[in-house]
């Protein structure tokens, strides 16, 4: 009976040991976890081997992770920490499904075939060339090219309303002001037929001395005055489409965070979920910079329009609001732009046939064959670019991901990157509401974890044109592959048949 008391007693002692050890080794393991940038994190693999030791570190979708104790501070992780071993296994893998598509049609190339230009039909090459065309007119326009046309805009608009003396405007006095400013975009856009050499532009320089020092030597060319209309036209339906978006776009820049409602409870202050006015300068440097600035500019010029107390601080829904909104202005005024190019030329007609000093031919001359060609051609063009406008952003390049990641990789100095619990008392009875509010980003905390993770928010248009052109390398390679298995099932028929009569005659 002793010895059996003795054994009981070992077993006891050894199972409460195993539970310490455990309990041991847990806490080690959520200690380690809590802290960034520290090297010893035992050596644990929740998931497959091939994924690397710092993948949950860098999740976005694992819970936020604060600076170091006592002033340690983390290490914003680069591409290559989260792009995995060889790629696989990381935050996000740059690919789709248009890309495998493109690899697959590359791989397929000949020798003698450089890139998928090399074996596209000259009609193929006319809507590559459009791409081009509008590429280059693109890129020209992201540098500051003085105009004559967009400087006397500036000048209007800040004028506008000057005598007023308003700091903030309504929402009756913003929808005025923006209608004004369409009603002046469409009084001075051009009506000339420059748009029709689209398919001429090629390359130009992408530095702004560059460019201006191109303009200046071949001022007398008559594609380079037709390239600088186009430029013009672009912008002003940059400005007009931003104009309007910000117009329809009211009630998302007038909303109040969650977060700024908590706090404004916790100072004991009243708030409106909606405030009742936006910034008049700031509204007005939005446009400017849609005039004369580029895709980073206006990027600086959202966030101080969104950022209602002017502190430089933005909670992470209005972050993504930014983002979201300088891409929709910019796509839906590269958009237009497009379908007004679309429409100033037949797309099926080819560049050696097509004179200036000609008349057109009139679509009622043409036969119904040709001008339902013609029109099916047009739509499709039109419904490619416009999926490229939706979609390559948000599905593409994955940005409802990638910008929780910059939010969560920031070193944010607001409340030291840390999530602050409190109490607000709800005002019934003494009752209180548990509450946990987000550090907010300042815009230079976003800009260092931006540029080096998301630096195609820098080059809106330019990505748009760039999927729009890989949207027409898929079309061509998938109607090539589509009429060479054509030719191929009709030439096996073709020998199956003959066979079977010579077996039949036999």
């Amino acid at each position: 009976q002793n010895q059996q008391k003795v054994l009981t007693r070992s077993f006891f002692s050894q199972f409460w040991m195993t539970m310490n050890r455990i309990t041991t080794t847990r806490r080690c393991l959520a200690s380690s976890r809590s802290l960034r940038g520290i090297s010893f994190v035992p050596e644990v693999r929740f998931f497959s081997t091939q994924m690397p030791n710092n993948f949950l570190s860098h999740s976005p979708m694992s819970p936020s992770v604060p600076l170091g104790v006592q002033g340690q501070t983390g290490k914003i992780p680069t591409a290559k920490d989260v792009s995995g071993i060889g790629g696989v296994g990381g935050v996000w893998t740059a690919t789709s499904a248009k890309r495998d598509k493109l690899g697959e049609l590359k791989g397929a190339l000949e020798r003698n075939h450089e890139t998928l230009d090399d074996v596209a039909s000259e009609q193929e090459l006319l809507d590559l060339y459009l791409a081009d065309g509008i590429s280059a007119v693109v890129k020209a326009s992201e540098n500051n090219i003085e105009n004559q046309t967009v400087d006397d805009f500036v000048r209007w608009l800040d004028s506008f309303g000057e005598n007023d003396l308003l700091d903030e405007i309504d929402r009756e006095q913003f929808d005025s002001f923006l209608t004004a400013v369409v009603s002046k975009i469409d009084s001075i856009i051009p009506k000339d037929k420059q748009l029709e050499f689209i398919r001429d532009f090629m390359t130009v320089p992408e530095k702004e001395n560059d460019v201006k020092q191109f303009l200046e030597e071949h001022e007398q060319d008559k594609t380079v005055v037709a390239f600088q209309a186009c430029t013009l036209q672009y912008r002003l339906h940059l400005i007009k489409a931003a104009a309007e978006h910000l117009k329809e776009s009211w009630d998302k820049c007038a909303t109040v965070t969650d977060g700024d409602m908590d706090r404004a409870a916790i100072a004991g202050e009243s708030m409106n979920e909606k405030r009742l006015s936006l910034s008049w300068d700031a509204g007005k440097a939005v446009l400017v910079e849609y005039a004369k600035g580029n895709s980073s500019t206006r990027i600086d010029a959202m966030w101080n329009f969104i950022d209602r107390d002017q502190d430089g601080l933005l909670d992470e829904s209005e972050m993504a609001r930014v983002a979201y909104l300088t891409i929709s202005a910019t796509g839906k005024g590269i958009e237009n732009f497009f379908n007004e190019v679309v429409d100033a030329r037949p797309i099926l007609q080819p560049l050696e046939d097509f004179d200036e000093s000609k008349e057109p031919v009139k679509k009622s001359n043409s036969s119904f064959l040709a001008r339902r060609k013609e029109r099916n051609a047009v739509k499709r063009l039109k419904k490619q670019f416009n999926r490229c406008v939706n979609t390559h952003f948000e599905d593409e390049l994955e940005m409802p991901h990638r910008l929780r990641c910059i939010y969560a990789w920031a070193e944010k100095a607001h409340q030291k990157n840390r999530i602050d619990a409190v109490h607000i008392d709800t005002g019934f009875h003494g009752r209180q509401r548990y509450v946990e509010l987000e550090p907010k980003i300042s815009l230079t905390e976003f800009r260092e974890v931006q540029q080096e993770h998301f630096a195609e928010l820098d080059r809106m248009a330019e990505e748009v044109i760039k999927s729009f052109r890989e949207e027409l390398w898929v079309y061509q390679g998938s109607g090539r592959e589509m009429r060479e298995l054509q030719i191929n099932t009709f030439g096996f028929l073709t020998a199956v048949c003959a066979i079977d009569v010579a077996i039949f005659y036999l």
